[in-house]
């Protein structure tokens, strides 16, 4: 009896938010491929994924207070239901998914993909937890050579993997960009939370935790009294960015939206005026990041300051899309930087320069990559 999947997709992560595992998806079902996947989400992000002609398998995050513990139960979830996501292919969208899409492709001689979103044996919230990262890294060691092939979001992140592993084929890059959209200038920030039209809103989408210049920004907000910081997206280092936000009695203008769906989070980006992405170089992981708040950015029309870091140099010297400062910038750089861009006719220069780079810096211009690499594959 043949697979009824073609791909099965194994993803850790909160589906709705995830923008790479969703962008994946798509791309196998529009190419008609059978696709199903399990991972964590709610009855919203069910809807999502049948509307794209994916079968979802999808429960809610349990409430357990370690990682270690939800990904015990999620790959005991995956053998209960390893007889309903038999596949040609498996894609392993996260090293936590690895082992058990591992199992799964040997179990029914299977292709296997893994998605090397990051550098998982140097991942920046592990740095203090050395024995916790010796294990995934150990995991990773185990399986990466399992797959037929692997993926990463940046191209330094191939060199590295690379290097480390001797793959058999180099990793495949596969940027984590967004679907190509002409986004227009929005007020919806400012709407939402009643700002002043003269506000200048400063940008953060993403995880909250260490290593995001967000302390940084936090101060910058008692030299620029009419600005205010709007973070997109959650993390445990919130409540200290918080009290820091207290300290320097800037609390009233730094506002917690959470995470937005991933549909719809672009809408709320087009409503800042500048993009941050203010990367501390304290983990190899970081060191060589190419986050995808930038491309959202990008994509969203509005300018981004970025530390000059290798990956991000060699994005931001080709498209010109922001303002590169030093890794160990000084306050008066960045106030500097955020300066210049409050200037209208720099900033619409800029502006300018997003919106030609978009259709090069857009998910559109990966869907080949990735159906070619199935397609090609002998699953």
């Amino acid at each position: 009896m043949g697979a009824p999947w073609d791909v099965c997709v194994l993803s850790f992560s909160e589906v709705l938010y995830d923008a790479r595992t969703l962008n994946v998806v798509r791309s196998f079902a529009r190419e008609g491929y059978r696709v199903c996947l399990l991972g964590w989400g709610n009855a919203r992000a069910v809807e999502v994924l049948r509307r794209a002609q994916v079968q979802p398998f999808l429960r809610p995050r349990p409430a357990l207070p370690r990682v270690w513990q939800q990904w015990v139960l999620f790959a005991l979830w995956v053998l209960v239901h390893r007889r309903q996501l038999h596949a040609r292919a498996y894609w392993a969208a996260d090293i936590y998914g690895l082992p058990v899409a591992a199992h799964l492709a040997h179990r029914y001689r299977s292709c296997l993909f893994y998605d090397s979103r990051e550098l998982y044996f140097a991942l920046a919230p592990l740095r203090d937890r050395p024995r916790t990262q010796r294990i995934l890294q150990r995991i990773e060691a185990h399986y990466i050579r399992n797959a037929h092939r692997c993926i990463v979001s940046g191209w330094l992140d191939a060199e590295e993997l690379q290097r480390r592993y001797r793959l058999a084929q180099p990793p495949l890059v596969l940027l984590n960009v967004p679907p190509y959209r002409v986004l227009p200038r929005t007020d919806r920030l400012r709407q939402s939370l009643r700002l002043p039209s003269e506000n200048l809103v400063l940008l953060y989408q993403g995880a909250v935790m260490r290593g995001r210049g967000l302390e940084h920004t936090i101060q910058l907000l008692c030299r620029l009294p009419e600005s205010v910081l709007c973070v997109l997206g959650d993390g445990e280092y919130r409540s200290i960015l918080q009290q820091l936000a207290e300290r320097f009695n800037v609390a009233q203008r730094v506002h917690w939206l959470g995470w937005r769906p991933y549909d719809e989070l672009l809408e709320w980006t087009a409503s800042a005026d500048i993009g941050l992405a203010l990367i501390e170089p304290i983990t190899r992981s970081y060191e060589l990041a190419l986050p995808n708040k930038v491309f959202e950015y990008c994509m969203a029309g509005i300018p981004t300051i970025a530390t000059d870091l290798p990956a991000l140099r060699t994005l931001f010297e080709r498209y010109r899309i922001g303002i590169l400062i030093p890794p160990d910038f000084s306050p008066e750089e960045l106030l500097r930087a955020v300066r210049t861009l409050r200037i209208p006719e720099v900033w619409q220069q800029y502006h300018q320069r997003c919106r030609e780079a978009a259709p090069r810096l857009c998910w559109e211009a990966q869907h080949s990559k990735l159906i070619e690499l199935l397609a090609t594959s002998s699953c």
